[in-house]
């Protein structure tokens, strides 16, 4: 019987607790996935937009050696100014991949995660030159400052009290005085002896008859280029490639630079410096 009597008072719980319970959980399955459905939108079209704005970069800035750290960086620090509300700052670690993996426990490794570090900051520079910041944020009206100085009183100390001070008079406005009367104008005096004006004939002059079927050519208006954007400049930290080293194509996959950005590509055999050797 001791079952039946749980089962009975877990049924009847909520008809003594009221409705309450049941609206907040409904309300708590229906919202929350709702919530957390519109948030994952935002970021996943943000993240769109930073890729876009990265191909944009590679091709205003096709010399610089960048590496995937270094756009896996820019990415989230796009993202992280306009959706998790940024301050233009680089976080104190990096995420848990450069953290838990032996890679970037070395010399290079740690090189790496600058690059990561350099791409956040960058990142963060192109989202605020976008200027989409105020657009991802809600307004919130703040009650109007005073802007007149405090009213207080300053009360004498205890067993000093005098008599009161005699109130000050209230200066009077001046009286303004009227303006004076504007003087008559005089009218003008007839002139009596005034020279009458000689007109010239009008001479005929020849016109080209125009004729009445001609049509007006349309001028042709020269189109305008759209202007290109010029994004900021990435870093100087990252370097350019050598002169005989060829501009990458501009794709999704980052060439192989050296991690240290020390060490110069092993120099081809057919090129003039290899065979000097």
């Amino acid at each position: 019987m001791r079952w039946k009597t749980v089962a009975l008072a877990g049924a009847l719980t909520p008809t003594a607790l009221g409705c309450s319970v049941v609206k907040y959980a409904s309300q708590t399955i229906v919202n929350e996935p709702s919530v957390v459905h519109n948030q994952v939108g935002i970021e996943h079209k943000l993240r769109s937009q930073a890729r876009s704005l990265w191909r944009e970069v590679r091709t205003q800035y096709p010399r610089r050696a960048f590496t995937a750290e270094f756009r896996d960086g820019f990415l989230d620090g796009y993202v992280d100014y306009l959706d998790r509300g940024g301050n233009g700052s680089i976080p104190a670690v990096p995420p848990p991949k450069y953290t838990r993996h032996k890679k970037y426990f070395t010399e290079n490794g740690q090189c790496l995660v600058k690059d990561y570090f350099l791409g956040f900051k960058y990142g963060q520079d192109i989202a605020i030159a976008t200027g989409k910041r105020q657009f991802l944020t809600v307004p919130v009206l703040l009650p109007m400052e005073n802007k007149n100085p405090p009213a207080f009183m300053i009360q004498p100390p205890a067993g000093t009290l005098s008599a009161p001070t005699p109130a000050m008079p209230i200066p009077l406005p001046t009286p303004t005085p009227p303006p004076a009367p504007s003087p008559v104008p005089t009218p003008p005096t007839p002139q009596t002896n005034a020279t009458p004006a000689v007109t010239a004939p009008l001479t005929p002059t020849a016109t080209t008859p125009v004729a009445s079927s001609s049509v007006p050519t349309p001028v042709a208006t020269p189109s305008l280029p759209i202007p290109v954007v010029k994004l900021p400049a990435p870093p100087l930290e990252v370097p350019e490639f050598p002169e005989y080293v060829p501009t990458p194509p501009i794709t999704d996959e980052l060439p192989v630079v050296p991690p240290n950005h020390t060490e110069l590509p092993v120099v081809p055999p057919s090129h003039p410096e290899a065979a000097g050797k």
